[in-house]
Parts: structure tokens; C-alpha cells; sequence
């Protein structure tokens, strides 16, 4: 999504892709919605619980929608997909509000701070014209580094215990 985002000030053509550049405009920002969607629910799973996990396939699906109509409509001058996209990145915007909402009360201490990635995840999608996208990457590279801090469970941790 960074890379996205700051190819946006060489002002590409999304609307009529003609030279390698515009293509990768399209192609790349497509593919950083579907990244996100991707993202999202993994992200969810190693944060919180079910509930967690749940509230985030909303935007998950959200960015799955405006990928694919973003490919149909500018890539292959699908117009209509226009209103998908539309319904999409809403969904994607509402849904990482109640994620970040979400994330917030259900967790406790520290671990509340998991958050601001969703909520540096709207922003960034928000401002993503104005290099937004450099936001997301801060937001996902802090939570790849609280990840790779954290110790692994082990299987006699994950196992239940019983009464």
C-alpha cells in the first residue's frame, strides 16, 4: 500500500492505464487491497479472540470487494464496478472503525495498544492520496515487531485444561 500511495504524486493515469507505469498503479493498488484483506483477519487472530476476529472480516471483505472491482473497472474498463468499489471501501472504512473499536475494549493493558494499527490502517486509507499508505506500513511493521517479540505458545499452553 506505501509504494501505492507514493506513486500517486507522479500522477498516474488509473482511469485509461496506456503506459507500464499506470499498470502498476492499478495492479499494485489492487494488490495492496487485497493484501489488506488478507492481512486483516491474520492480524485479528494473533491480536484477540473471536470476537475480534469476527469484527475483522467485515473490512476484510470490504478490501476484497475494492480490489476486485478496482481491477474491473480500471483495468478493464468495467464501469458499473465503479459502485462496488464504492461499497467496498466503505465497508473496509466502517469495519476497521468497529476493529479498532473492538480491539480497544476487549483487550486488556498493553495489549489495548493493538488498536492503533486499525485505527493507522484507516487514516493511512483515508490520506492515501496524500502518501497515506507510509502510515499503514509504520502501523503493520510495529505490529510484525510486537509479533516477532512476543514468545510462541506452546502446545501444553494452548491445550485446554480440563475440570
Amino acid at each position: 500500500m506505501c509504494a501505492s500511495s507514493l506513486q500517486l504524486f507522479a500522477d498516474p493515469d488509473y482511469q485509461d492505464p496506456v503506459s507500464a507505469f499506470d499498470w502498476f498503479a492499478v495492479l499494485s493498488f489492487s494488490a495492496a487491497l487485497f493484501t489488506l484483506a488478507l492481512a486483516l483477519p491474520t492480524f485479528a487472530q494473533w491480536a484477540g479472540g473471536r470476537a475480534v476476529f469476527r469484527v475483522a472480516l467485515v473490512p476484510a471483505a470490504g478490501a476484497a470487494v475494492a480490489g476486485l472491482s478496482n481491477l474491473l473497472e480500471d483495468a478493464l474498463q468495467v464501469n458499473f464496478a465503479f459502485w462496488f468499489f464504492i461499497v467496498g471501501t466503505a465497508l473496509t472504512l466502517v469495519g476497521l472503525i468497529a476493529f479498532t473499536i473492538v480491539v480497544a475494549v476487549v483487550e486488556y493493558g498493553r495489549r489495548r495498544l493493538l488498536a492503533a494499527v486499525p485505527a493507522a490502517t484507516l487514516i493511512g486509507v483515508l490520506l492515501f492520496e496524500n502518501g497515506g499508505g507510509v502510515l499503514v506500513l509504520a502501523a503493520w511493521l510495529a505490529a510484525a515487531a510486537l509479533a516477532l517479540g512476543r514468545p510462541a505458545r506452546t502446545a501444553a499452553q494452548a491445550a485446554p485444561t480440563s475440570p
